[in-house]
């Protein structure tokens, strides 16, 4: 198992490191700080079976985090994570969804089944009262060579 180190979005302008996070004591998923990407730590990695999710604010007060454009990213573009030792895995992009924050699937906390790369970042509806998103956009990412390209039957 080893942990990504770095995503890069070259159609979003992201490459930067990757940071692990947890579970808060209240059973959360830790966030990371505004300006961090963090890899659940107790989902899957790269390489291997079930979902490899990294997280990142959309914005935080007046600060654009590095997933703020995330809710833009269309099926096909291509996504990198380089590990901590160095390899590479390619991924494209296969679907952008927006879930409510209580309705997230659970399919995306699993270490089985088929390889996934999921960013989530918050989005949708903005609650001006709780100063929060109502929603979360999530994008799935498959292993590049497991996508059928637009010509394939």
């Amino acid at each position: 198992r080893v942990p990504p180190a770095e995503l890069t979005i070259d159609g979003l302008g992201i490459s930067q490191g990757v940071l692990p996070v947890g579970l808060e004591p209240s059973g959360a998923m830790e966030v990371p700080d505004v300006e961090d990407i963090g890899w659940y730590v107790h989902g899957a990695v790269p390489g291997h079976p079930g979902a490899t999710v990294l997280v990142a604010h959309v914005w935080w007060g007046d600060t654009a985090g590095p997933f703020h454009e995330l809710g833009g990213l269309e099926p096909g573009a291509p996504i990198e994570v380089r590990l901590d030792d160095g390899a590479a895995h390619e991924y494209t992009v296969v679907e952008r969804a927006v879930y409510d924050k209580d309705a997230l699937p659970g399919n995306l906390w699993r270490n089985s089944g088929p390889e996934t790369l999921v960013l989530i970042t918050c989005g949708g509806e903005f609650d001006n009262d709780s100063r929060r998103y109502r929603q979360n956009i999530v994008v799935y990412a498959l292993p590049r060579d497991e996508v059928p390209s637009a010509g394939s039957a």
